[in-house]
C-alpha cells in the first residue's frame, strides 16, 4: 500500500516537471482556459444573482395580481371588483395598488402605492429596512414615501429630507422620506419609491374608484393556482400567480445568458482542439522521454496518468483562477459590457450594482465543463505515445 502511495506520489512530482519543461503548451492551455472560465464564470454568477433576487422579489409579492384588460391592454381596474373577488373561496384578502414611472432628471423610477391599511398584515408586502420606519394607516394622504438605497444614494437624501416629483400632468408633488429600504432585495426596491394609496392615485390622476391592479392573498391552507381557477368566469380579468412571475423572470435572464453560453460553447470546442494539438505536439516532443521511460520500466498506464495529472492541475487551476477573475469582473466592477445585454429590457444607472451570487450548481457545473474535456483531449495523444514501441519511439525522437 505505501508502495503504490509512493509511486502515484512520484507521477505526480514528475507530472510537474513536464509542467514546468512544456512551458509553451501550459502557457497556451492555462491561458486559453483562464479566459473562457472568465467569461462563463461571470455570466453564470451574475444569472444566479439575478434569479435569486427575482425569487426574493416574487416572494414579496401577492399571491395573485388581478389585472383589467381591454381591448388586450392593460387598464385600470374598478375598486368594485374587490367585493366580487371577496367572495370568491379561498380567498383571505384583496387589496388596491396603484403603481407607475416616474421621472427625476434622467432617471425613471418606479412609484408604488398601496393601502396602508393592510400593511399592518398582509403578506407580500416588503418591510425589511436599513433606516427609519415603514408606511402606517396614519401616512395616508400625508405624502410620506419610504424608498431604495439607488434611488437614495443618487438623490442625495435621507431619512427626514423631502423631494419633489412631477406628474404627468406636470405638476410638482412634495414628498417626505420616512423610511430607506434595505438591501434585501435589492433589485425589487433600489428603484422604487413606495406611499400610500391615495398619494398614489392623486399623482397618477386616477380616476376615482379605480386602481392599477388588486393584489389577493389566498389562505394558507389553499393553493393559489386553484383559487386562480375559480376566476376564469369573471370577464376582462387577466390573473397572475407567483409562479407565472417567476418563470417570466428566469425566462428573461436564462434566454440572455444562454447567447453567452452558446458562444461559450463555441469557444470551448475551439480551446479543446487548441489542447488536444498541443497534447500532439508535445507527445512527438517527448518520444524520446517517453521511450526512455518506458525502458526504466514506466507501463502505459503509469504515462498516461502522468499525462492526466498535467491536464487536471493545468485545467483545475486555470479554471478556479477563472472563476475569481468572472466573480471579481461581476461583483466589484459591476460587469461592464454584461450587465448591459443581461438587462437589456430594463434601465438601471451606472450605480445599481449586480447581484452576484456563486451556486454549487454553476461551480460544478463549470469544472465538468472544462476540466472533463481537457481530460479527454489528453489521453488520446497520450495513449497513442505511450503504446509506442520505445525503441522505436527513440530512434523517431532521435532522426
Amino acid at each position: 500500500m505505501r508502495c503504490m502511495i509512493r509511486k502515484h506520489k512520484n507521477l505526480l512530482n514528475y507530472s510537474f516537471d513536464c509542467l514546468r519543461r512544456y512551458r509553451m503548451r501550459t502557457a497556451v492551455i492555462l491561458i486559453t482556459f483562464l479566459v473562457a472560465t472568465t467569461m462563463i464564470s461571470a455570466v453564470l454568477f451574475t444569472k444566479d444573482g439575478l434569479e435569486r433576487e427575482a425569487e426574493l422579489s416574487v416572494q414579496s409579492a401577492p399571491d395573485l395580481t388581478l389585472q383589467y384588460l381591454k381591448g388586450g391592454r392593460v387598464e385600470p381596474i374598478n375598486a368594485s371588483y374587490i367585493s366580487l373577488i371577496s367572495e370568491i373561496p379561498g380567498v383571505e384578502k384583496v387589496l388596491k395598488r396603484t403603481w407607475g414611472y416616474a421621472g427625476i432628471g434622467k432617471y425613471t423610477f418606479v412609484v408604488v402605492g398601496l393601502d396602508p391599511d393592510g400593511l399592518d398584515y398582509s403578506r407580500g408586502v416588503i418591510t425589511s429596512l436599513e433606516d427609519g420606519r415603514f408606511l402606517t394607516p396614519e401616512d395616508e394622504g400625508t405624502g410620506n414615501i419610504v424608498i431604495g438605497k439607488l434611488l437614495a444614494y443618487m438623490l442625495n437624501v435621507k431619512v427626514g429630507d423631502d423631494i419633489i416629483l412631477l406628474s404627468e400632468s406636470v405638476e410638482t408633488n412634495k414628498f417626505h422620506v420616512v423610511g430607506l429600504f434595505s438591501d434585501a432585495s435589492s433589485i425589487y426596491t433600489a428603484d422604487m419609491i413606495l406611499m400610500s394609496l391615495g398619494d398614489a392615485n392623486k399623482f397618477f390622476s386616477m380616476p376615482e374608484g379605480q386602481v392599477t391592479d388588486l393584489c389577493v392573498y389566498v389562505s394558507p391552507s389553499e393553493d393559489p393556482a386553484t383559487v386562480a381557477s375559480r376566476m376564469n368566469s369573471i370577464p376582462n380579468l387577466r390573473v397572475l400567480d407567483q409562479d407565472l412571475l417567476l418563470r417570466g423572470y428566469k425566462a428573461a435572464y436564462g434566454a440572455r445568458g444562454g447567447i453567452f453560453t452558446t458562444l461559450w460553447t463555441i469557444l470551448l470546442v475551439a480551446i479543446a482542439l487548441i489542447a488536444f494539438s498541443q497534447a500532439i505536439v508535445v507527445g512527438h516532443e517527448s518520444q524520446f522521454e517517453v521511450g526512455l521511460l518506458k525502458t526504466f520500466g514506466f507501463s502505459t498506464l503509469d504515462i498516461i496518468e502522468v499525462r492526466l495529472a498535467e491536464s487536471l492541475v493545468i485545467g483545475f487551476f486555470a479554471t478556479s483562477l477563472g472563476m475569481l477573475l468572472g466573480f471579481s469582473y461581476a461583483a466589484f466592477l459591476n460587469a461592464p459590457g454584461l450587465v448591459d445585454i443581461l438587462l437589456g429590457w430594463a434601465y438601471l444607472p451606472r450605480e445599481f450594482r449586480l447581484p452576484v451570487y456563486v451556486s454549487l450548481q454553476s461551480v460544478f457545473s463549470i469544472y465538468a465543463v472544462t476540466v472533463i474535456p481537457l481530460l479527454i483531449t489528453t489521453v488520446v495523444p497520450a495513449w497513442l505515445n505511450a503504446i509506442t514501441d520505445p525503441e522505436l519511439a527513440m530512434r523517431r525522437a532521435a532522426a
